[in-house]
């Protein structure tokens, strides 16, 4: 029986995706709105993992996962949020409701399954201390992503270029692919911090010598140089995420 249930007001987008993930052998429920998803998962007790978007018609995304919450005390859904428009509100109610995910439209088939997949490892029969180091992973790329629309909001609100530093999100970016064991290259790391490339440049330096950062040969190609956190940047930023979600009201398991 399917384990997934996916919910999205997109019929195109919702079919995409459930075609998708059937080819990549993960069979799953379809629904096209809040309602008919507390209907499937009245009937189908086989579901463990709700994949929904936040924007819904009548009853949002968030509200959805309020009521299975509620609704399914004894056996609740592993929840993985998918979202076109990312504020920093809804990505704190989805932290505060534990979600284990927070994806970022559009999304492939590809990384929606390798969300279950680590859904699928907490809910389980995984050691209680993999279980653990998985949620550990799973908040901190979440939080990550609750600072990323935080910046975006700030870019809204205050339309200023101000806050334009670029060495901050590359801190953010290394410290999230970390996360999602994702090495990240040197281009790849300007392009994502958005300032020109010699300022990119600069400020990589900056973070080496300042011994948050560093550079190697890529393992799988010797022509590209990756960077990542040294052990005292990674240190310093889950430092930051603890004191942060504690504000939250929240702690890493």
């Amino acid at each position: 029986m399917p384990r997934v249930l996916l919910v999205d007001d997109d019929a195109d987008g919702l079919t995409e995706l459930h075609e998708g993930l059937e080819m990549l052998g993960i069979p799953a429920l379809t629904a096209m709105s809040a309602a008919e998803a507390l209907d499937l998962v009245e009937k189908h007790g086989s579901l463990e993992v709700i994949v929904t978007d936040l924007q819904l018609p009548r009853i949002d995304g968030i509200e959805l996962l309020q009521k299975l919450a509620t609704r399914r005390r004894s056996l609740p859904l592993a929840a993985i949020v998918v979202t076109g428009h990312a504020s920093l509100d809804r990505a704190v109610s989805a932290l505060r409701l534990r979600v284990l995910d927070f994806l970022q439209k559009p999304v492939t088939a590809d990384e929606v399954a390798s969300a279950i997949a680590r859904a699928f490892a907490l809910v389980g029969g995984a050691p209680t201390q993999a279980r653990t180091a998985g949620v550990e992973i799973i908040n901190t790329a979440l939080y990550l992503r609750v600072l990323v629309a935080a910046q975006v909001d700030r870019t809204a609100i205050f339309e200023t270029d101000l806050f334009g530093d670029p060495a901050w999100e590359m801190l953010l970016d290394l410290f999230m692919s970390e996360a999602y064991h994702r090495p990240i290259s040197v281009t790849s790391l300007c392009i994502a911090s958005g300032a020109p490339t010699t300022t990119a440049l600069r400020r990589i330096d900056d973070l080496v010598t300042a011994g948050l950062v560093e550079r190697e040969p890529d393992q799988q190609d010797r022509r590209r140089t990756v960077v990542k956190l040294t052990t005292h940047g990674r240190e310093r930023m889950e430092a930051f995420l603890r004191r942060q979600l504690e504000r939250l009201g929240q702690k890493p398991d």
